[in-house]
């Protein structure tokens, strides 16, 4: 399975603003986010405006040969600019578990060699052992697991270098 990151460029951006909702809808399980009133997942568009406004942050659309399979939102973290952070990453139901998240991950930080963190949601059990495995495919057991406070929640950050 050949899979490769293609960078987001702005005129692609309503591609990545179509997709968000599928994303947004799979964190509900966690966020206890409900649909609007019309049964849609929405979130505010303009958020993702810093991904072509600055230049700490990366977007780029996940492939699997010639077919869109989801996204990785990279950021420089806004409380320490020496880190590298997964801000969002989503991969289509389609492409779970063959290897697809995992081979992304690694493409992303090949892109961005330096320190890097990776946030999980505390109740998020299947995310935190898909990343514990992702980055010890990359590191091995040279990672570091902790738990803190991100913006208003607590979780795990999963700390590493390449």
């Amino acid at each position: 399975m050949e899979v490769s990151l293609n960078e987001i460029k702005l005129e692609s951006r309503h591609v990545l603003e179509n997709l968000f909702p599928y994303y947004i809808y799979d964190m509900s399980e966690y966020m206890g986010w409900a649909p609007s009133e019309s049964g849609l997942f929405t979130y505010n568009a303009d958020s993702l405006d810093l991904y072509w406004n600055r230049s700490d942050h990366f977007p780029f659309f996940i492939y699997v040969g010639e077919e869109l399979a989801g996204f990785v939102l990279i950021r420089k973290y806004p409380e320490n600019e020496s880190v590298y952070d997964i801000a969002q990453f989503f991969v289509l139901r389609k492409f779970k578990g063959k290897g697809v998240g995992k081979k992304s991950l690694e493409l992303v930080v090949g892109l961005f060699p330096g320190k890097w963190q990776i946030r999980v949601l505390i109740e998020n059990d299947g995310a935190l052992i898909f990343w514990q495995s992702a980055v010890a495919n990359i590191v091995g057991e040279h990672y570091e697991q902790t738990k803190s406070i991100d913006v208003d929640l607590l979780m795990h950050f999963l700390s590493f270098e390449v």
